[in-house]
């Protein structure tokens, strides 16, 4: 077989859960004809799996040809070098692009939460809420990224209360951020309806309610995991690890750490934007027309496509993370004697 290697390319991830697991399985040649054949014809029309096969075949013929680079590394080691956990003392255990993009994607809905309150008097309180809007997206990029910081060291040490800093950093910066606000909005509504509607600080103060248990479930808590479990394969506990991802029973998670589904996630995620969709729905339909009405429904539709991209940022990550962390256990276990 012959097919370039785009090494520098931007190649999405494979969509053939099979072809996924059987990349490891390729490489450390545990197919039987049959499969590998079938693999191999994947292999064609998947860039992805290519790299992969790469990556691993590499590094798995470069050990087996050296039997005295093998025995000068332990199992763990050599699974290490291969996978997520050889990345847990890099800054943001290798997740920084991650922590950046979802921590923006966070900070821009603030920004745009704040526009929709004022949006009805725009000609009025937008020139100044413009100027404030890079203070506030700043503002909560800074203290959520700061957040995920005190996340990563206190779970490379396998702290068990890890997440409390964290929590309270973003709790106080959102708290912080409503008593600023609080002298610049109005205390009576300014969105028109033929329904009754919020004063602009109440408004606000109810998505960030909305916001902050979106923040904990959808980034604090799979990031918090996701370390956790790189900390634990890198101390050698790669079986356990196994066992947790594996869903037994007798694997509890770490204490203070909490292992969720990927599939439990997408399913709060779509019930969410379900809600904000039908909830949004009904306000645009109650609308009063104004002149900035229209600009009022575009940046509705801008929050809940952001909050959109926000939830699948962080649970496509998360995904792909835990399938890294059981493709690294898969080769410890593949390279034990």
């Amino acid at each position: 077989m012959a097919k370039s290697d785009p090494q520098h390319a931007t190649v999405p991830a494979c969509r053939d859960r099979i072809g996924r697991e059987r990349a490891e399985e390729y490489c450390f040649e545990n197919l039987s004809e049959n499969e590998r054949r079938v693999f191999e014809a994947h292999l064609l029309d998947c860039d992805f799996c290519w790299r992969e096969v790469v990556r691993l075949g590499q590094s798995v013929r470069i050990l087996r040809q050296d039997r005295e680079l093998l025995r000068s590394f332990s199992p763990v080691e050599v699974g290490s070098m291969l996978g997520l956990s050889a990345r847990l003392h890099w800054l943001l255990a290798g997740h920084s692009w991650h922590a950046v993009r979802a921590s923006a994607l966070y900070a821009l809905l603030y920004c745009v939460a704040l526009l929709i309150e004022v949006a009805y008097a725009f000609d009025s309180l937008g020139p100044k809420t413009l100027g404030l809007v890079p203070i506030i997206f700043v503002w909560i990029l800074g203290t959520t990224v700061g957040a995920l910081i005190l996340l990563w060291k206190s779970e490379a040490k396998k702290r068990t209360r890890g997440l409390l800093a964290p929590a309270l950093l973003s709790i106080g910066s959102a708290i912080l951020l409503l008593v600023v606000l609080y002298g610049f909005l109005p205390g009576v509504p300014i969105t028109q309806a033929r329904i009754q509607t919020y004063s602009a600080q109440a408004a606000y103060l109810k998505w960030v309610a909305y916001g902050i248990p979106s923040l904990f479930l959808f980034l604090l808590l799979t990031f918090q995991c996701v370390v956790r479990l790189q900390a634990e394969v890198d101390t050698g506990a790669h079986a356990y690890v196994l066992a947790i991802l594996a869903g037994e029973r007798r694997a509890l998670p770490p204490a203070g750490v909490v292992v969720m589904r990927p599939w439990v996630l997408w399913t709060i995620l779509v019930a969410a934007l379900a809600y904000s969709l039908a909830a949004g729905s009904h306000l645009l339909d109650s609308l009063l027309p104004g002149r900035f009405t229209s600009l009022f429904v575009v940046l509705v539709q801008v929050r809940w496509f952001l909050y959109l991209a926000f939830g699948v940022e962080c649970l496509a990550w998360y995904n792909h993370a835990l399938r890294e962390l059981h493709r690294e256990c898969i080769i410890i276990e593949q390279l034990q004697p």
